[in-house]
């Protein structure tokens, strides 16, 4: 099986062949990808491969915000900012991250496919325990 170059032109042609959009990076080297309001940083890992760094951004009034769950309700946080979710903006986020593994070969991993990893998670039943 012929192994791709993945350079980053290479890998700059893929996603906006995709219909997504290219930027630069937060580090030397690094890109970032978005499309349906959803941005993900990429990172270049030896010669042809590109990992995901960090949590997917999704962009609510031009911040970048991190998934949260707080047990009773999932929100996008920026900073001390919060904002509740949408079954769309979720849907999207879905999306988005499927075709970002697809372009990448990264495997579907069974625990992701079920639902979201989240950037944070603060159940706030847990608060006041004697054990935390």
């Amino acid at each position: 099986m012929k192994q791709e170059p993945k350079t980053t032109i290479d890998i700059r042609k893929q996603f906006t062949a995709a219909g997504f959009e290219v930027e630069a990076g937060v580090s030397p080297g690094s890109i970032g990808v978005k499309k349906y309001h959803c941005l993900r940083y990429l990172q270049p890992k030896g010669e042809q491969t590109w990992l995901p760094v960090g949590p997917p951004y999704f962009i609510v009034r031009g911040l970048n915000c991190e998934l949260e769950d707080r047990g009773y309700q999932k929100f996008w946080r920026h900073q001390a900012t919060r904002f509740p979710i949408r079954k769309a903006e979720l849907e999207a986020l879905h999306r988005f991250d499927e075709e970002l593994r697809q372009i990448l070969h990264l495997p579907s991993l069974y625990n992701e496919s079920l639902g979201s990893t989240f950037a944070q998670t603060g159940y706030d039943r847990l608060e006041g325990r004697p054990d935390r």
